[in-house]
């Protein structure tokens, strides 16, 4: 893989480290009967204090980065913690994340504009994009959305799985589309310059937002459901809607999601990833692996496995915070990614599109 390649994980945390201490502390507190979900989040705080005051773990950290060979990310806040999703779970996520980001500006850097991800990169840093994957902490009040922006939020995901005051999310079995406060809501984002996100969003909810919205929109990790039919797909009709509107589309890749075998392989990422290639053009696809929190230590992420309908997630989602894609298992095998690309037949031109470029051009857009 080509070290100058600018990678942007339009949905990830990037690699995680587990030494032996933060294991140790979630199987203790396993055993201890604590919440799993308030262990997350206690081992999200560890993992921000060690990479700040630890100067052999953060070595680990950078070393983690350098091998998956990914510059940018977009990190999920607001999401784990012992209340997901809700405003004290957001204000939690902004602490730790700010710890890092205030305390290692030699390898990381807050992304508020394009121009930030350039920058970083020429710098050798890396790039971390703050996102909501959902706005249900918000509740009615739409003046947190200018605060949220002022904290350095520039994707916002409207709904998760469940309705919200703003819509209905994928997993809803009924979508009623966006209400009047979420059509505020797309104005006000358009009016800051947040990039409006549609991944977990129901169907209807989605056409709504992407047709209101005066800005290009994104489903930054999403699948085709013409491919394999998931609530969490995107229809041929929405995939070709954001793009004629100049948005992006970044292929997930999450067992379960793409295909109904246990087995699912990079193979089944690049299926999805080819067909919305052919359906609405290179130049708004990219990658948005949504390898956030499926690299839990092993014990931790099978008790939250036990929980995922807190999240909205039914059995016939197939979600798991266990399953790996084979051939990409852990974060540091980024580059077979890049690898399968290449096999499948793009250029390297094309790679480099896919790869970061795509979604770059509709951030500078969107956000500036």
């Amino acid at each position: 893989m080509n070290d100058d390649l600018l990678i942007i994980d339009t949905l990830s945390h990037g690699p995680l480290v587990w030494d032996g201490a933060l294991v140790g502390l979630s199987d203790e507190m396993l055993a201890s009967g604590t919440n799993p979900f308030r262990i997350a989040q206690e081992l999200t705080t560890r993992l921000a204090c060690k990479t700040v005051e630890e100067p052999d773990y953060f070595k680990q950290y950078v070393r983690a980065w350098e091998e998956c060979g990914v510059r940018c990310v977009s990190w999920t806040l607001g999401a784990i913690h012992e209340q997901p999703y809700s405003l004290e779970a957001a204000y939690h996520n902004y602490g730790y994340m700010t710890h890092i980001l205030d305390n290692r500006r030699e390898f990381f850097k807050k992304i508020l504009k394009a121009a930030d991800v350039e920058r970083a990169h020429s710098e050798g840093k890396r790039g971390i994009i703050l996102n909501f994957q959902n706005l249900d902490h918000i509740g009615t009040d739409i003046d947190l959305l200018e605060r949220f922006y002022q904290m350095g939020f520039r994707i916002m995901q409207l709904t998760y799985n469940s309705r919200n005051a703003i819509g209905c999310g994928c997993t809803e079995e009924q979508d009623g589309g966006l209400t009047d406060f979420g059509r505020s809501v797309i104005e006000r984002l358009n009016e800051l310059g947040v990039l409006v996100d549609l991944s977990h969003v129901g169907p209807q909810t989605s056409m709504d937002a992407a047709l209101r919205s005066k800005a290009p929109v994104a489903c930054t990790h999403t699948l085709a459901k013409r491919i394999y039919d998931h609530d969490r797909g995107k229809t041929d009709e929405l995939l070709k809607a954001v793009a004629e509107r100049g948005g992006y589309i970044g292929i997930l890749a999450v067992p379960g999601f793409l295909t109904d075998r246990d087995d699912t392989t990079l193979d089944d990422v690049f299926d999805h990833l080819d067909y919305v290639v052919k359906l609405v053009g290179l130049e708004h696809v990219g990658l948005g692996t949504d390898f956030f929190g499926y690299s839990l230590p092993d014990n931790l992420a099978a008790k939250i496995d036990e929980l995922l309908g807190i999240l909205g997630f039914r059995p016939e989602h197939r979600a798991s915070f266990r399953k790996k894609v084979v051939g990409f298992e852990d974060y540091g095998r980024f580059p077979n990614i890049i690898a399968g690309l290449e096999k499948r037949g793009y250029s390297d031109e094309e790679i480099r599109q896919l790869a970061g470029q795509n979604f770059l051009r509709v951030f500078r857009q969107v956000v500036g």
